[in-house]
């Protein structure tokens, strides 16, 4: 089959204007083009924020797993709202959870790995000519547990389906034009690029470039699946990342240089804390070490960056779950060290 995957991400599909923009998009495309077609979908606007907030307002503790059941419904409700609108123009659509796309996980609630995906339920969709509309960032473990993807998980959702289905491309929809050369919103300058490859836009993307997800990139470098990132609001020529070998030689072509050393980026990544673990000899301490990274992988945080002295560990990490790594690390490497 001659399978397209869209995503949408939370600011094109915010509100009912804006969704009927997204309608409208996918008719084009129907009209023009023989073509089947899935769509991934965000939460609408801020409301993953929103219920992250008023799960503090009802819980204290706001145990993982029933966190994740929350935060699904957010997605769930875009991807029912655009099927409905669909199929009230005449095109037949259906909505799919994460579970009903067939995306199974591991039971990281939050930040959970994606382990395989059986396309069976919407290969038969669009055998039927249907659109397929599936809500991101959400997945099942093998017991039936809803878990999430983390944030920007939508993104992997989409680049996962199409490589699962041996789409054509993915398609992702945002309020930008493509992938620039920095922040457009800080450097008016900025350059829109054509074509990156898979390790640019990765290692961009881990840097704090808001674009792409990193694990997104990742699934698409390792299954050379072309992703496309594109404006939904208005038409643009979109950014292309991949390795095709047509490509490459484009661009050799356009720059009259087979060695390219050109720049491509300059980003920065917001919302990082610093922690500094302080303690003689604490680098060739390995008991210590072996302990930092076991409580990083239980507590889901991503170690950014990680420097080293005879007296001090000093880590990057994300903000939002810095203080409760600083707790377990404290707990840990102090407390229980003293009682000993």
């Amino acid at each position: 089959m001659n399978i397209i995957v869209q995503k949408y991400g939370g600011t094109s599909v915010e509100n009912k204007e804006k969704l009927e923009k997204v309608c409208n998009n996918i008719i084009n495309y129907r009209s023009n083009k023989k073509r089947e077609l899935v769509v991934v979908v965000s939460a609408q606007g801020n409301t993953t924020d929103t219920l992250l907030k008023k799960a503090k307002e009802y819980s204290i503790t706001q145990n993982k797993r029933d966190l994740d059941l929350l935060l699904s419904t957010g997605e769930i409700q875009t991807a029912s709202l655009l099927s409905m609108m669909l199929n009230d123009k005449g095109y037949e659509a259906v909505a799919l959870t994460g579970e009903q796309a067939g995306i199974l996980s591991d039971t990281t609630y939050g930040n959970a790995t994606i382990k395989c995906i059986y396309p069976n339920n919407i290969l038969n969709h669009l055998k039927n000519s249907k659109i397929v509309i599936v809500a991101g960032f959400q997945a099942v473990d093998k017991l039936g547990n809803i878990t999430t993807l983390g944030r920007g998980g939508s993104d992997l959702s989409a680049v996962a389906i199409a490589c699962a289905l041996k789409a054509k491309r993915c398609e992702i929809y945002s309020d930008i034009d493509g992938i620039y050369s920095a922040d457009p919103r800080i450097i008016p300058k900025a350059k829109l690029l054509k074509n990156i490859s898979y390790s640019e836009m990765l290692e961009a993307a881990s840097a704090g470039a808001k674009v792409l997800h990193n694990r997104s990139v990742n699934v698409g470098k390792k299954n050379k699946m072309s992703i496309i990132v594109k404006n939904s609001q208005q038409k643009s020529q979109g950014s292309t990342i991949n390795e095709d070998k047509k490509d490459f030689i484009e661009r050799v072509k356009s720059n009259n240089d087979f060695e390219d050393y050109s720049i491509k980026f300059i980003t920065k990544k917001d919302d990082i804390s610093k922690i500094c673990i302080v303690g003689d000899m604490v680098m060739s301490n390995k008991e210590a070490i072996i302990k930092i990274f076991n409580i990083a992988y239980e507590e889901n945080v991503t170690i950014f960056m990680i420097s080293f002295s005879e007296l001090a560990i000093n880590l990057i990490v994300e903000k939002e779950k810095s203080i409760n790594f600083m707790k377990r690390l404290h707990d840990e490497l102090i407390l229980d060290t003293n009682e000993k």
